[in-house]
Order: C-alpha cells, then structure tokens, then sequence
C-alpha cells in the first residue's frame, strides 16, 4: 500500500486583513487523482484579533474625548461625544448621561441623542432611591445596577410602560464617581431587547463613566473658578476699599475700579505706572523702603514675616490729597514661588483727620485756637535752649485783662468768649511768626518773644499789644471796654529756666495790677528780705 501522502498548512489572507491558518488534508481517491479537505484552525485566533481590534477603537474613542477635554470644550460636547463613541462602536446599544442634582436628588439629561425626547424629559422628574428604575437605584446606592429584562424587573414597575412606549427593554446603569467617591450622575447602555453583559461590556461601561466623571470634575472646577472669580471680581468692582497688586519694581499691575472714587484716576491711569506717580514724596519714600525690605527677604530666602499696614499720601487728580492705610502681603502661586505683592487700600482721611483734631486739641485752645499750656511749655523749652546755644535773650510775658468779669456778668459768657476771641486775634497780630501767644485759662494770656535784642524791645512790644486790647470790641451792636495788665520777665537776666520765668513774669503782672491796671511792667528783683508776690488788687 502506497505511503499516504503528507499534511500541508498554509496561510490565507482574507479581504477583512485578518490572517488565517488552515490545515490542507491531502485523500488520494480509487481513481488515483489527489483531493485536499481544508480545515480551518485558529478560531482563536482569529477572536484574539477580534478583541485586539476592540481594545484599539476603545483606546482611539478614549483618546479622542480626552482631546476634547485637552481643548476645554463645553460639558455637554465631551458627555455627547461618550455617548456616540460608544453607540458607533457597539450598534445596538443606546446609551445615556444623566447629571445628578445635589439639591433636588433628581436628574438632569446630560446626554442622551438615541432614546426618545419624551423618555428624557420623564426619567428628569424623578426622584432617586432604592427601586427607583436603574439609574435613580444605581445613583442612590452607588453600585452597579444590571436590569436583563426591564418589563419583569421589580425596579421598573413603574416604569415599564413608559419603557415599553421608548421600545427599550434592558438597562445596566453605572454610577459616575468624583475622585472623592461622590455620586455625579449616571452612564446607562440600554437595549431594544433583553440582554445580559458580557466582560467586555462591563469594561465598557467602567471605562465610559469614568470619562464622563472627569469631563464633570472639570466643568464643576471651572464653573466654580468661574463662580470665584466673578465674586472677587463683584467684590473689588465695588468695595470701597482699593484693591491692587504689584510688582517687584514697584509698578501696578491691577488696581480694582474703588481707585476713581478715591483718587480720581482710572484703573487704566495708574496700571504699569510707578508707585512715585500715586503718592506724595514722602510717602513714595515710605513705600518703597517697605517695597526694598521685601525684595531683601526674597533674594535671602528669608521669611517676611507680617508687613506692618502704612499710612501714605495720595495726591488726588482734582487737587488735594488722600490719605489712606495700606494693608500689604505677598502672593505666591501654587508652587510657591512669589508671583507678586497684594494690597488693600483704605481710605482713612476721616480718621487722620480726628487724629490730627484731637492732636490739635491736644495742644490748642478749643475757644480761640491758640496754643495751650501744653504747645506752650514745649516751645519756651524749645527757645531757651536755642538761647543757650545762640547766647540770646528770650522774653516771657504773662498778661491779663482788666475788668472782664463784669461783662461776663452783665452780658452773658457768649459775649465774654467773643471777646476773648477777639482779644487773641489782636494778641497776634502784634507778633512775629516765629514768636508764640498761647491762652493758659480764664482771662490770661501768656507771650513767648523767641529773640530780643534788649529789655526795652520787649517792652515796646508789650506796649503794642496794651495799646491794641485797649481799643473798644464791638460785638452785637454794643462796645466792650478792657485793659490788660503784663508782666515781662527776661532771659537770663530774670531766670535760668523756664519755671524761673513764669514765675517772675506773674509776678510782675501782678505789680502791674497792683499799680492801677493798663499797664507794663518789667520784672525787677525784689530785696533779699522781700517776696516776688504782691495783694492781688
């Protein structure tokens, strides 16, 4: 008997580019011609072609909504494309996105092109819970929910005719997962008949809600940055408080619309200006000192520490000046690095204004606006210092006025006060600017000559201001009649210091008085056995 002839293999090329292997059994039949059987034998692997095939249009479909998200397209455009990348891929299927809200626990249609309108727009008016169909129960419990058979299915006894009118008759629901585990929403494949999910379908389903929980992730993130920035920027839109930032230069690089209400100037006006151009000298000087202590603590790497507010002066675009109080810091961006200094910027010219009030108060006489005996005090030491220094003569005269009370009597401390207002005015009116009259209490005066040649130039000043209080004061239609008295004691003639002074001054007012009144007198030294006081008279 003739051997058998032998096996062949061979490889065919089929018009769908997948490879195939087949067995050739050669039978020699009775009439000696030769006849092939062909046996088909890698069925698996042509399957493994298959699922190779699948894996890299899963891949391409993912990559390409992954590009959407790359380019920030909208929300709805990346849930759409999902839907449609996987119901292209996997005819069919029908599938949907249903976005969950937080405040209602119903949905909202996310994406949904195949199933009917009238279908969406039902599944959106209810509520999620246990039961509730597979999506509402697959969003309440956060677990997977399988329907094979919608119309025997417990969870869509309520909805089956509505399923029944969509001709939709299974339902697998994956829940959309934030990266903390919240619930977003749902991705559901339906079909038109029963059906039960294979591996690969499983994987599907995974896969496509966690793009579309990336796709949310960032349409929530950029709604809330949007959502934030609108707020900062209704905030330094209109807060009264100037909101600003700089560079290390010292130039602006944003100023909130507050700054035309408080200065006058546009925001366009002082961006990428230098901070010399919105301040007073002094005040730039001050700034940029603060601005140096920052840039020193950067370049050292040392830490800056809390930067103390600054009360600076602004020149105002309409004339004048605006003081305010700057409360600075500095930013840094995600990685630490300095990306600039922020400032709030408060107006404070009210309250500079009351400080400087009571400053003034402080030092002044409310009623005639001389200076008290607090202004008074620092200037005599001030002018006999310089007397030291200079060897100069310094003056002191006390002065009172004669017959005041009786007008405070007979008309009234209203008519008093004007006088005495009056009486200040005339006082200096017969100084020089670098001399001093100041108002100690009631009726009395006290006068600072900074620099006099001789006795007799204090004198004659003294003279001067007897002459002018002796001029009637009209007030309300009615002439006033007083005099003073003044008493002068020198510089270092009379004492060495300031107590010595005012103690020799009153004492020659006093002698004044004692004399009749309208008068000036010079302090003169009493006998060894005698006193500086006289009977007030």
């Amino acid at each position: 008997m003739p051997d058998a002839p032998p096996t062949l293999s061979a490889m065919l090329t089929w018009a769908d580019s997948v490879p195939v292997w087949w067995l050739l059994l050669p039978v020699v039949l009775a009439a000696g011609t030769l006849t092939f059987f062909i046996q088909r034998v890698n069925v698996r692997l042509r399957e493994s072609a298959r699922l190779s095939k699948a894996a890299e249009q899963r891949e391409k479909f993912r990559s390409h909504v992954l590009e959407l998200l790359a380019h920030e397209q909208p929300l709805p455009t990346v849930l759409d494309a999902i839907v449609r990348g996987v119901e292209e891929s996997n005819p069919g299927m029908l599938c949907t996105i249903l976005l969950l809200d937080d405040s209602t626990q119903t949905f909202r249609a996310g994406a949904a092109p195949s199933v009917p309108e009238f279908y969406s727009r039902a599944i959106e008016t209810v509520t999620i819970g246990p039961g509730v169909g597979s999506c509402g129960t697959a969003a309440y419990t956060g677990q997977r929910v399988v329907v094979e058979d919608i119309q025997t299915h417990p969870y869509w006894t309520p909805f089956r005719d509505l399923a029944r009118q969509a001709d939709l008759r299974a339902c697998w629901s994956e829940p959309i997962r934030s990266g903390t585990g919240q619930v977003l929403g749902t991705f559901a494949i339906y079909h038109r008949v029963p059906q039960s999910p294979g591996a690969e379908d499983i994987q599907l389903i995974e896969q496509s809600a966690q793009l579309a929980a990336i796709a949310i992730e960032r349409a929530r993130s950029q709604e809330a940055l949007r959502l934030s920035e609108a707020r900062h920027r209704l905030l330094a839109d209109n807060a009264s408080d100037v909101i600003w930032t700089m560079d290390l230069d010292g130039r602006f690089t944003y100023v909130s619309p507050s700054v035309e209400r408080l200065r006058g100037y546009t925001p366009a006006e002082v961006v990428g200006q230098p901070l010399e151009n919105s301040l007073t000298p002094e005040s730039a000087r001050t700034a940029r000192e603060g601005l140096q202590r920052i840039v020193q603590a950067l370049n050292s790497g040392k830490p800056i520490g809390q930067i103390p507010p600054m009360e600076l002066e602004h020149p105002s675009k309409h004339g004048g000046s605006v003081w305010t109080e700057a409360t600075i810091s500095v930013m840094h961006d995600g990685d630490g690095q300095f990306v600039g200094v922020l400032g709030v910027t408060r107006d404070i010219s009210e309250r500079r204004q009351a400080q400087q009030r009571m400053a003034y108060l402080a030092q002044h006489d409310p009623l005639t606006g001389l200076p008290n005996r607090t202004l008074l005090d620092d200037r005599i030491r001030q002018a006999l210092g310089r007397a030291r220094r200079e060897s100069t003569q310094v003056a002191l005269m006390f002065l009172d006025l004669d017959h005041f009370k009786p007008i405070n009597d007979l008309h009234g401390h209203a008519v008093g006060d004007v006088v005495l207002q009056q009486a200040a005015r005339r006082i200096s009116d017969c100084l020089r600017a670098t001399d001093t009259v100041a108002r100690i209490g009631g009726d009395e005066f006290v006068v600072l000559l900074t620099v006099v040649d001789q006795a007799s130039a204090a004198m004659a000043v003294a003279e001067k201001i007897r002459e002018a209080l002796a001029q009637p004061f009209e007030i309300q239609g009615l002439c006033h009649e007083v005099s003073c008295s003044i008493g002068i004691a020198l510089y270092p003639e009379h004492g060495p210091g300031a107590l010595d002074l005012a103690r020799h001054a009153d004492a020659a007012m006093y002698q004044a008085k004692a004399r009749g009144r309208n008068q000036v007198m010079l302090y003169e030294r009493p006998l060894a056995t005698g006193t500086d006081q006289v009977p007030r008279t």
